[in-house]
């Protein structure tokens, strides 16, 4: 975000980012009580900040100047219509669509259909409302109808700490997972996949955060136990805490894949943003996700790596297979990965099309 508002600068607009929770804080959540407090900031004390914020601009005549405010907390959007007109909604996730495909909610639950008008009236008192990929876009308006008032812009990412496409002498494969591990990441398909297979010339990193990190580590806590084989998976599959910046630039510059997964039903709402890091770092993908998604798009629009549906055990092993034996596809895609990245998913080539919608309000 902050590579984005200095491309914005460069442009001749000036953007401030407000926020309550920094990614370090968020990241490195991991405790119960951490999470409790996270959320308590996140849905308690964010929105009294927007209001806030919202209130004195109003009174200091800025309100005039457009506002993007992001789906989380999701309700907060709706919040900042009231005090500014110009409200542009970042649609990160679609709310509560994200809870009943996680399995947290059920669909026809009163607590859904509430939080489904709040976003239905989101959308429509919104200005505009930014959506990070066709499919998603799609899939909202089947729910709430067409949206005249929206268009696309891929969140991309900061290609600064990649400047140059970083050559892995390594034989040795590293598939890096960066970033949270929520309800909406498959865990399955990878945990069954080792169950059966202890893959040599590769490993499997885990850098993260979230609920589903713990089905990692009680998956390799239960092979210490009951498999005591030099070759056994615990070998292969490293847990870690999140990383701060400049140790995530090295990780991810040390990684020839990057993991990338969605859960069936997660294509409707999310359109996970580390795709676009893990590409701009000369990662190839490695994706576990539904066909039907923008992710899959992605991939085979850029031919940057392989995808394999949640549950497919059997093409997971095929896709493993290559990656193991076929150095030299791994590197041409890594580098089709790199170049896609640059040439289209850079902050300063995204900032171009937020400059036309700011400017345009």
């Amino acid at each position: 975000m902050q590579a984005l508002m200095k491309q914005l600068g460069f442009l001749g607009i000036v953007a401030k980012q407000k926020f309550n929770l920094s990614e370090a804080a968020y990241r490195t959540a991991l405790s119960r009580s951490a999470r409790i407090i996270l959320r308590v900031r996140q849905y308690i004390f964010y929105p009294i900040q927007v209001i806030f914020s919202l209130s004195i601009d109003r009174i200091k005549g800025r309100s005039k100047y457009p506002v993007v405010v992001s789906t989380n907390t999701f309700f907060v959007p709706l919040i900042a219509t009231f005090f500014n007109r110009k409200v542009i909604h970042l649609v990160y996730d679609l709310f509560p669509e994200a809870m009943t495909y996680s399995g947290k909610w059920i669909d026809g639950q009163i607590k859904v259909k509430f939080f489904r008008w709040i976003v239905y009236l989101t959308l429509k008192r919104a200005a505009i409302n930014v959506f990070l990929g066709q499919r998603l876009k799609q899939y909202v308006e089947s729910i709430h109808g067409d949206l005249n008032n929206s268009l696309i812009i891929p969140v991309g990412a900061d290609s600064g700490p990649f400047k140059e496409f970083t050559e892995i002498k390594s034989q040795k494969i590293r598939v890096l997972y960066c970033g949270n591990f929520g309800y909406m990441h498959d865990s399955v398909t990878l945990i069954k996949y080792l169950e059966n297979n202890s893959p040599k010339g590769i490993e499997f990193v885990f850098h993260c955060s979230g609920p589903k990190r713990k089905n990692l580590e009680d998956f390799r806590d239960s092979q210490k136990l009951y498999n005591t084989s030099s070759n056994s998976v615990v070998d292969c599959l490293k847990i870690a805490d999140g990383l701060a910046h400049k140790e995530w630039a090295q990780t991810m510059k040390s990684a020839q894949i990057a993991l990338v997964t969605m859960s069936e039903g997660s294509e409707n709402v999310v359109m996970p943003s580390k795709t676009y890091s893990a590409m701009m770092a000369g990662q190839a993908i490695l994706a576990i996700a539904p066909e039907d998604s923008d992710l899959v798009d992605l991939i085979k629009q850029t031919d940057c790596g392989w995808w394999v549906n949640p549950g497919d055990i059997n093409k997971l092993k095929d896709c493993i297979q290559e990656i193991c034996q076929n150095h030299k596809a791994v590197t041409t895609r890594r580098k089709n990965a790199f170049k896609s990245a640059h040439k289209s998913f850079g902050q300063d080539q995204l900032a171009k099309k937020w400059s036309n919608l700011i400017k345009s309000l």
